[in-house]
């Protein structure tokens, strides 16, 4: 908001013309469009539920393993299981993905980087801060 003061110095108490109005306009809602973390998640894959979430990473996975290959029911590595709630839950910290042992792993530089993609990235961060809902 100061920074509109300064574009604006006169605004406070003057009526203002259709541009000033159309400026402002837009600055807001460039503001409220603006990406904040790694992802826009305004924008699909936006995953809200763990459902949603579940799907989108077996569709969205293009990679030769899928995550449940390696951390499905039967196989379990590092204890962990893709597909319950309760095993993935562990490893997030809702509404803070850049806390969240889940999407350090499979982010730029993360052990499990390589076995996804910026789809899958993006549900799995979107998911986190969506609130990492069952």
């Amino acid at each position: 908001l100061l920074l509109l003061f300064f574009i604006f110095p006169g605004c406070t108490n003057k009526k203002k013309d259709n541009k000033e109005i159309i400026i402002l306009g837009s600055l807001l809602y460039l503001n409220s469009q603006k990406k904040v973390g790694d992802f826009n998640c305004n924008t699909s894959p936006s995953p809200k539920s763990f459902a949603e979430f579940r799907s989108a990473i077996d569709t969205l996975n293009t990679s030769a393993y899928k995550c449940s290959e390696c951390h499905g029911v039967n196989t379990a590595q590092s204890n962990f299981i893709i597909t319950n709630f309760s095993s993935v839950a562990e490893r997030v910290n809702a509404g803070n993905p850049d806390s969240s042992v889940l999407y350090f792993k499979v982010k730029q530089g993360g052990s499990m980087n390589a076995y996804s993609n910026a789809n899958v990235r993006q549900a799995i961060y979107c998911w986190i801060e969506n609130g990492a809902n069952p």
